[in-house]
């Protein structure tokens, strides 16, 4: 496991996030998206728009652990609801914030 650098490590709190279809698994601080904590791990993790929600490129399954991330804000739901292939377990990683609960994420090619 793969613990990523943090801004002060002393007071932030740590979660485990493993990653499909690479099974690796990272300790990522909470509070992060999932965006940047798949960036930071070095995942191969698309995005165009920035993590503003207005493009589909970060969209992800999260497999176990989706009640640990934040709620889906309408910014979020109005750009799932116009997407082809998604299910109850996608997210855009630019907008799912990481609670304190392990999660496994896969990613989409």
């Amino acid at each position: 496991m793969t613990t990523l650098s943090t801004p002060d490590a002393t007071q932030t709190t740590l979660t485990t996030m493993t990653v499909m279809p690479s099974g690796k698994s990272y300790e990522v601080a909470t509070g992060t998206t999932l965006l940047k904590a798949l960036q930071a791990a070095g995942e191969p993790i698309k995005t165009k728009c920035g993590g503003e929600a207005k493009c589909e490129a970060c969209h992800v399954f999260v497999t176990s652990g989706r009640k640990t991330l934040s709620r889906i804000k309408p910014a979020e739901n109005e750009k799932l609801d116009g997407m082809v292939g998604i299910s109850s377990n996608s997210r855009l990683a630019c907008q799912a914030v990481i609670g304190t609960e392990p999660i496994t994420v896969e990613l989409i090619a």
